[in-house]
């Protein structure tokens, strides 16, 4: 059997910036470099789970998840949270982005949470798609002008899975 060239690993100061140029690149949303420097922050690193994608040596992909905890037992909801799961597009259909998803399912299942969240524009089927396939479900009704200064639709579906 031979060796996958897909490989992950963690996002450290050293490599941010490779996965804030791919995400900025795939996605219609520009995040600022706050938003990918807040998960060093100590006070709240262990909330967030971020892996680059690697095709042989180059950076092809990553995710960013958040664990959303509910400590004060009201009724907020509590899973993990997709920010972001981008993969340029000539490397896609490789199997990358279920690699990204098995890992954010794998620290779903340690952190003992059981359902993970996304945000897909409504216009994006693409990824409405892939979503679908591995499980995710509508949840709610479509968020109006959910995403602020986007190329694509303002407006966004909530999609969730349970693990």
């Amino acid at each position: 059997m031979s060796k996958s060239p897909v490989n992950l690993d963690n996002v450290y100061s050293n490599n941010v910036g490779t996965f804030q140029k791919i995400a900025n690149t795939v996605l219609p949303v520009n995040y600022p470099e706050k938003f990918f420097q807040e998960q060093f922050d100590d006070n709240v690193k262990n909330s967030y789970f971020t892996q680059l994608a690697y095709f042989g040596e180059v950076a092809v992909g990553g995710v960013r998840a958040e664990l959303i905890s509910n400590k004060t037992g009201g009724v907020k909801a509590t899973g993990v949270y997709i920010q972001i799961l981008a993969i340029l597009e000539a490397y896609r259909g490789k199997g990358i982005g279920s690699q990204l998803l098995n890992y954010i399912e794998e620290q779903c299942k340690s952190h003992f949470q059981h359902k993970i969240f996304v945000h897909v524009a409504v216009d994006n089927e693409q990824a409405l798609q892939w979503y679908s396939k591995r499980g995710f479900k509508v949840e709610g009704d479509v968020l109006q002008n959910y995403y602020k200064d986007t190329s694509g639709s303002p407006d966004a579906y909530v999609l969730a899975k349970q693990t």
